[in-house]
């Protein structure tokens, strides 16, 4: 962050008082990719977004990394499996700023995914979306799924709060999801 040189003493005494003004700096990074929709693009697109977090100073094994990884995998995941036919490209973008992550995957896809009431017993489906929008919760963060304007596609937004910046009153306590079966 820059310092913000003080410029009181140059302002009029008929001026805004400066207990009225609030000078920020903002710092915002921005990261955008596009990955085949393709199987081999899920561990390609989260190698992606671990390297650009650790150049950005988020270490890998930190909580928000973590989670923002998982959320890619399975975004990406939900994108290849269920959107590849409509949408042979997958867009990936990170920003880091504003005291959040922000993690967001399109597809041209028109459906919007929609959360299963009962996932899959077999581990055939239905855990992704539940658990990206219980990790953002996890956070104190949120998730979003807005279409794109002319209803041909989407985007599934996650934003993360960055843990340093969030006064622990605001950390909610963990609900565990339910164990999924192993075959």
């Amino acid at each position: 962050m820059r310092a913000v040189p003080d410029l009181t003493h140059e302002r009029p005494k008929d001026d805004i008082p400066t207990h009225h003004l609030a000078v920020g700096v903002v710092n915002t990074r921005h990261l955008s990719f596009s990955v085949n929709a393709v199987e081999p693009a899920v561990p390609l697109a989260r190698r992606e977004v671990a390297a650009q977090l650790a150049l950005w100073g988020l270490p890998r094994g930190s909580a928000v990394v973590d989670t923002a990884l998982l959320v890619v995998s399975e975004l990406v995941t939900n994108s290849v499996q269920h959107a590849a036919d409509a949408s042979p490209t997958v867009d990936v973008s990170l920003a880091l700023g504003g005291g959040e992550l922000t993690v967001a995957v399109h597809d041209r896809h028109p459906r919007l995914p929609q959360p299963v009431e009962v996932p899959h017993l077999d581990g055939s489906g239905g855990w992704g979306l539940r658990l990206v929008k219980a990790l953002a919760a996890e956070a104190g963060g949120q998730a979003r799924m807005p279409p794109d304007a002319d209803g041909l596609g989407k985007t599934v937004t996650v934003r993360l709060p960055l843990p340093a910046l969030r006064p622990a009153a605001a950390r909610s306590p963990v609900t565990p999801l339910p164990a999924e079966p192993h075959p």
